[in-house]
């Protein structure tokens, strides 16, 4: 990865561990075996070669997937399940010789509800390219909703490192003996929140306001109702703030603002960036928690979940290349910071042999 101004920080080195990084490596394996099979039983001849034009055609596919299909192509190479034949066509490399489904036995972290949740989708993928089953329907129903919030909890090990980062950083910001005024945006269910609020704790740190916000009332409303029981001395209050429009919210109001794998799924990044700029005191601090790739050749497992989903549009910036969803890399968050405004810019990847995670933050 060339970073430039972006650093490797080895406060992150406990969490991004080995035993991180061969879990991870090991459901991108899963995800690969899931959609090779989600591939044989849609009838595409994995075995004796075919082309991309095939997949899309025993798939069924719609043209507006037909860039999924790219991806889920292009990650399966990258994964070594697939190897790229003359003319373009792809042929199945023999499960035995990459997938190592007795690893996960050793692996001693939590990682069933990124399992979970894959199979899950990967079970509704023909059905949603084929335009027969609702993306947002199927990712949000009652089954849905229940995986995606085992998957973004602090018991899910490969999530969780984002939430605890975070939480150590914005902690590091915060000046002794002084209450500070904090709003989360996307707090989801509240698993950033309550790391955060236990650091804080843990460190004897004073949140005098927790303004806890999602673009769903009803997500913000809930988080506040679990985390206000646990700690009744913070003033917790909750509201809804869409990143796109931020309104309702007065200017230099707070000293920090914490987000955690949510800015990527704005409108414009430089944007709400800038919003919530303006949101800041003097001398306050935005700090982002995001999954990244190393680079634009680079597919995350995760990606696939995410890309059937509103707001996850391609961000490769070469357009002949397969698409990436999402995920951006970490000196392209340390540039929209500059961009939005901010006096200071700083990014710092995980440790660790592999990028999974950026720190950012920006002081005004």
């Amino acid at each position: 990865m060339r970073r430039g101004e972006v650093n490797t920080t080895n406060g992150s080195a406990t969490l991004f561990n080995e035993a991180y990084h061969a879990a991870y490596d090991y459901v991108s394996d899963y995800t690969a075996f899931s959609l090779l099979r989600a591939l044989r039983t849609a009838g595409v001849p994995i075995r004796g070669g075919f082309s991309e034009e095939e997949a899309v055609q025993r798939l069924g596919c719609l043209p507006q997937y037909r860039p999924h299909v790219r991806w889920v192509l292009a990650f399966l190479v990258q994964q070594q399940a697939l190897t790229v034949l003359a003319q373009g066509n792809y042929m199945e490399v023999r499960p035995e010789a990459w997938y190592r489904p007795a690893q996960a036995a050793g692996l001693n972290l939590n990682i069933e509800p990124s399992m979970r949740l894959i199979d899950y989708v990967i079970s509704w993928w023909p059905a949603i390219v084929q335009g027969k089953a609702d993306p947002l329907h199927v990712m949000f129903g009652s089954q849905g909703s229940s995986l995606w919030e085992r998957y973004f909890n602090n018991g899910h090990d490969l999530y969780a490192v984002h939430n605890q980062w975070a939480a150590e950083s914005l902690a590091d910001e915060m000046p002794d003996g002084r209450k500070a005024k904090v709003l989360e945006v996307g707090v989801g269910y509240g698993s950033a929140a309550r790391a955060l609020l236990a650091e804080c704790q843990l460190r004897s740190q004073e949140i005098d306001t927790y303004l806890l916000s999602d673009v769903s009332p009803l997500l913000a409303g809930k988080a506040k109702g679990m985390l206000a029981a646990d700690y009744p001395r913070v003033a917790i209050q909750s509201r809804k703030i869409d990143i796109n429009r931020i309104q309702g919210v007065s200017a230099c109001s707070f000293d920090f603002i914490y987000a955690v794998n949510v800015i990527h799924c704005a409108e414009s990044v430089r944007d709400t960036l800038a919003m919530l700029r303006e949101l800041l005191s003097e001398g306050g601090c935005l700090v982002v928690s995001e999954c990244v790739r190393a680079d634009y050749a680079s597919r995350l497992h995760q990606e696939f979940v995410f890309s059937l989903l509103p707001g996850f549009g391609n961000v490769q910036p070469w357009p002949e290349a397969p698409p990436c969803f999402g995920f951006r890399t970490a000196e392209e968050w340390r540039k929209l910071m500059q961009a939005a405004g901010f006096r200071k810019a700083q990014a710092e990847v995980n440790a660790g042999s592999q990028v999974r995670g950026v720190m950012i933050k920006g002081w005004v």
